[in-house]
């Protein structure tokens, strides 16, 4: 029976991952096209990413329907304050960014290489303005750019997802970033138990029951102009630790 209901449940994970794929589709073959005769530049970006966020709102809508999770969110009236910020969260499943992005009207990524290497995803990419992670230093400008002009940034400061049940080291960027735009930063702590969708784990590795997935966002830490008096290496080092540290103990926290 057990086997059975977990066989049931990697189903319905199968159909929810059909629809993604088929509203992907009409998203690049319909949607983005009709946009594109509309409006154009920075306005067309942010139409594409108020699509994109409808279209996630649905998606969430879909697999809770289908029941392959339970969302609770805490803190959620924090990502509606307006004004550039960047908001910074762990990484724990594969869905963290269609959970995040369907709480967020408009938001700025930045995208891995590969997605802009595939002909279908680039286009998606392209349309919403994300910014490549082509790692060099004009990421970070093009970051700092779109955060002063008001923008809300999204970023995983652990650069993949989390190690399966931990955390991952943060790399500095979203600190610098912050720091430099003179920003607050909004942290986002994610929790899923038991754990599913995680690093390594392919999408019918279901788990033996319904994961109930907690997003808590946390009040938002300053980074303007001298809440870290240092110089800007050890100032972002600093920023760094303080937001490992936070998610540490939220995470830690919970597990107690």
């Amino acid at each position: 029976m057990r086997t059975l209901r977990r066989g049931w449940r990697a189903a319905r994970t199968g159909t929810a991952f059909a629809v993604f794929g088929i509203g992907a589709l009409l998203l690049v073959g319909v949607v983005f096209p009709l946009l594109a005769c509309g409006a154009a530049g920075r306005r067309r970006e942010l139409r594409a990413q108020w699509v994109i966020h409808q279209t996630f709102r649905a998606f969430v809508t879909i697999m809770r329907a289908l029941g392959l999770f339970r969302l609770t969110w805490e803190g959620r009236d924090r990502l509606g304050v307006p004004g550039g910020r960047v908001v910074v969260a762990n990484h724990p499943t594969l869905i963290d960014v269609v959970l995040l992005i369907a709480a967020l009207p408009h938001a700025d990524c930045v995208v891995k290489k590969a997605a802009w290497r595939n002909r279908f995803l680039r286009r998606i990419v392209a349309a919403a303005g994300y910014i490549p992670n082509d790692d060099g230093p004009d990421v970070a400008a093009a970051c700092v750019a779109r955060v002063r002009a008001g923008a809300t940034l999204l970023l995983f400061p652990e650069g993949t997802r989390s190690p399966r049940a931990r955390l991952g080291g943060f790399y500095r960027g979203a600190a610098r970033i912050a720091l430099e735009a003179g920003c607050d930063v909004v942290p986002v702590v994610i929790r899923c138990q038991p754990p599913t969708l995680a690093k390594g784990e392919r999408w019918f590795d279901v788990p033996p029951r319904r994961p109930h997935i907690t997003i808590e966002v946390q009040p938002a830490v300053s980074a303007s102009a001298g809440a870290y008096g240092a110089a800007a290496p050890l100032a972002a080092r600093r920023l760094t630790d303080d937001l490992h540290h936070l998610f540490e103990q939220r995470l830690s926290h919970a597990v107690a």
